[in-house]
């Protein structure tokens, strides 16, 4: 951001002759990554969303991750992250509105740079210049493809208070430069200006609802992106499973599962923790509640090698205490593990009612 430019300006008349070491990082994460975030953000606000809406943030958000906490984190009134039209406009509005998280963040780099030079100008050179980020310019090149009235000269000095506060990049020569490769600044830009540059606002909602129906059109593509992260994630992406369907058995989502009542989930919860009478803390990875008095706990092991009878000895300890704390509750224990069952572990799964699966369904 522009704070960082600022105090880097003035370390550098200290410290010259690259004596001061610049290390630059993209503000993106890896898709997979972003996913990934998308769930622990709505998670860490305890706020329910389908897979469906956070591989939708994620993809409207372009895996930035201060995009993606804005979003969950957005004071928009309406917002439900279990309802597609909702995302939509709660991503619309941490764009456009002036009071959001992004809007006010990135608003206060751009007016202060905006402000210091003083002219529309500076306006179109920015926006132009982030929609076409692949290609660089030279002072000449803008005055000649935006019209500007303004002298080769006057036109590099503007570009030099923009590279100041972080919102272009430099080139390969001293009168080159490109714009950031920034798909959150380009959104924010032309919601700020291009209305009046070029005499139309930008219509996002209706560009976010296009993005809907280009994610939509695959749904094997779909769960593909949700199992690359299941290794990191396999606990959220489960209770968000388990929350979002609400109504199913069982034995959708598990193997060897003998009750196989319909069952109406009304509270799920990753990470639950119970205590052993002698105070020792348990952890149960998956708890889901239905209103028929049944209970699902799930175990989840993400690791790549086969799990043994020692791992699931544990996790009936486990069941003994929770239901020794909750004797009404009618339990149904279930175990996922990434790196599958060794023989030993598999009878022992049978013999003791434990549902088993090294795969995540995805019911999209």
């Amino acid at each position: 951001g522009s704070y960082v430019g600022w105090i880097v300006e003035i370390i550098s008349q200290y410290l010259q002759a690259g004596r001061l070491k610049r290390i630059f990082m993209s503000p993106y994460l890896e898709e997979s990554d972003g996913l990934l975030a998308t769930y622990k953000y709505a998670n860490a606000d305890n706020y329910p969303i389908t897979h469906e809406n956070a591989l939708l943030i994620n993809r409207l958000c372009m895996s930035d991750p201060f995009f993606i906490s804005c979003v969950i984190q957005s004071q928009y009134p309406d917002k439900d992250f279990c309802d597609q039209e909702s995302v939509l406009k709660t991503i619309n509005y941490e764009v456009c509105n002036k009071e959001s998280e992004l809007s006010m963040t990135w608003g206060e780099y751009i007016e202060q740079t905006v402000k210091r030079i003083n002219d529309t100008h500076a306006k179109k050179i920015l926006l132009h210049m982030s929609q076409n980020n692949e290609t660089e310019f030279t002072p000449k090149i803008l005055k000649d493809e935006l019209k500007l009235s303004l002298s080769p000269n006057d036109i590099q000095q503007r570009l030099q208070e923009l590279v100041k506060a972080d919102l272009i990049n430099e080139g390969a020569s001293d009168i080159r430069y490109k714009g950031l490769k920034d798909g959150t600044l380009n959104l924010v830009l032309r919601n700020r200006f291009q209305e009046e540059i070029m005499s139309f606002a930008p219509e996002f909602l209706q560009e976010f609802r296009d993005e809907v129906l280009k994610l939509k059109k695959d749904k094997k593509l779909l769960q593909g992106k949700l199992s690359q992260i299941v290794g990191k994630t396999a606990e959220l992406q489960l209770m968000t499973e388990f929350r979002s369907k609400k109504r199913f058995q069982l034995s959708t989502y598990f193997d060897g599962v003998t009750d196989k009542t319909m069952m109406n989930i009304i509270d799920a919860k990753s990470r639950f923790f119970i205590q052993r009478s002698d105070r020792k803390n348990m952890e149960i990875d998956v708890i889901a509640e239905s209103d028929c008095g049944r209970v699902i706990l799930v175990e989840v092991k993400k690791m790549s090698t086969a799990v043994g009878r020692n791992m699931l000895s544990d996790f009936i300890e486990k069941i003994d205490v929770y239901s020794r704390l909750y004797p009404e509750k009618i339990i149904l224990k279930a175990f996922f593990s990434l790196g599958g069952f060794t023989d030993e572990a598999m009878a022992f799964c049978k013999k003791n009612q434990i549902a088993t699966t090294q795969t995540l369904t995805f019911m999209l």
